[in-house]
């Protein structure tokens, strides 16, 4: 009786840092704090949306969100999105991450907080801006597409995405780095276009291409553990610079206190007192008639319109002198005004229509172009249909002869 010998395929991942770890054999044994679970790429899909560049924050995502909801049917309640945000994409990230939420929940379960991250495959593989990068798993292929781009898929899968990927890459890829055992066919899609394939980091680096990074474009930001609506975490753990005079003066009443309880009062005491006297120092000099609601916002607004009225006295104008001056902008564009209303602060507010954020753009020049300043103050896809909403607010400017 003849006895077979089953050949064990090497782990591509393995080879690139032994603190890598698969979330299949994540339940076998204890992690390490250093280690990174590793979860399928086909699980946790980047998808590229088109999102304007005048967005950034919680305002993008919630753009990116919307998208999602009109173009795939994304369910806020079974799915999570977060930011494909590199150092190179910075605030004007344009690709988002989806999983379906139960398998998020369950990879967090498995891998704890003690290890340093839990990351899809492909965000694991080295890469540089002038090569892609592929490696064999047990499930098919983890491929990256550069450092903001990358995916994970079955063999059949990967050869259409990757030939669909290489027809639209501008600019196309100079190398691939093929890691693990060789897959002939994919790698026949790349010497087709005479890019040429090596097998090695060294390979890439001899092509004058850059050393082959390893987490080094901030993947781990991009932790599947982390809250995925990043620009609210981040928001709330910020403290503004106008609160530290209050956060100091909180601080020195605690440390002269002699008991928890005079400390409390004292604190209770001080904060009354500075939110009464600035209360009072805004409705004095900033805010006359009206709710002080928030300080910093209302100060902040008064103290722009003094400037503008200082620096520019000649800047008054008819009201409809500015629209006549906006209409003619709007129309040569093809934009399709909805209301319009005038501030009394020499803005004036458009509700329009466009075809996209593309030509909510070329609005925006344009009325830039004549002098005119412009707030986008709103944008996104209008429901049932694919052209976009935009806010504008515009105030005259200089005319440009």
């Amino acid at each position: 009786m003849k006895s077979s010998t089953r050949v064990a395929i090497p782990d591509p991942f393995q080879e690139i840092s032994a603190d890598f770890v698969h979330a299949v054999a994540a339940t076998d044994r204890a992690l390490g704090a250093g280690q990174i679970m590793l979860v399928p790429g086909g699980d946790v899909a980047a998808v590229t949306l088109d999102l304007p560049k005048g967005l950034r924050g919680q305002n993008r995502e919630q753009v990116a969100r919307r998208q999602l909801l009109d173009q795939v049917g994304l369910d806020a309640e079974t799915a999570e999105m977060r930011p494909f945000q590199t150092r190179n994409s910075g605030e004007d990230w344009r690709r988002v991450l989806v999983a379906e939420r139960a398998l998020v929940k369950a990879w967090r379960e498995c891998a704890g907080m003690s290890l340093r991250a839990v990351l899809p495959d492909y965000l694991a593989l080295p890469t540089g801006p002038d090569f892609w990068t592929l490696a064999a798993t047990r499930n098919g292929v983890a491929a990256r597409l550069g450092p903001d781009d990358g995916f994970g898929a079955s063999n059949a899968s990967a050869l259409a995405m990757l030939d669909r990927a290489l027809r639209d890459a501008e600019p196309t890829p100079k190398a691939l780095l093929r890691l693990g055992p060789a897959k002939p066919q994919l790698e026949a899609l790349f010497e087709a276009r005479d890019i040429p394939v090596v097998a090695d980091a060294a390979g890439i680096t001899a092509l004058g291409l850059g050393v082959p990074q390893v987490l080094g474009h901030g993947e781990l930001r991009m932790d599947l553990r982390r809250d995925p609506q990043i620009a609210r975490t981040q928001l709330a753990k910020r403290v503004l610079p106008w609160r530290w005079p209050l956060l100091f003066g909180l601080i020195a009443a605690g440390l002269w206190s002699v008991s928890g309880m005079i400390m409390i009062d004292r604190i209770n005491a001080e904060t009354s007192d500075i939110t009464a006297a600035t209360t009072a120092l805004v409705r004095e000099h900033f805010v006359k008639t009206g709710p002080v609601l928030d300080a910093r916002i209302q100060v902040s607004q008064a103290l722009s319109k003094l400037q503008a009225d200082s620096a520019a006295p000649a800047m008054k104008s008819d009201p409809m002198e500015l629209f006549n001056r906006v209409a003619g902008v709007v129309a040569a564009q093809g934009a399709e005004t909805r209301s319009a209303s005038f501030a009394g602060n020499e803005t004036l507010d458009l509700f329009l229509h466009v075809a996209d954020f593309a030509a909510a753009e070329r609005l925006v020049g344009a009325l830039s172009e004549t002098g005119l300043t412009v707030t986008v103050r709103d944008a996104r896809v209008r429901e049932g249909t694919n052209s976009v909403r935009t806010e504008l607010s515009i105030s005259p400017g200089l005319e440009r002869n």
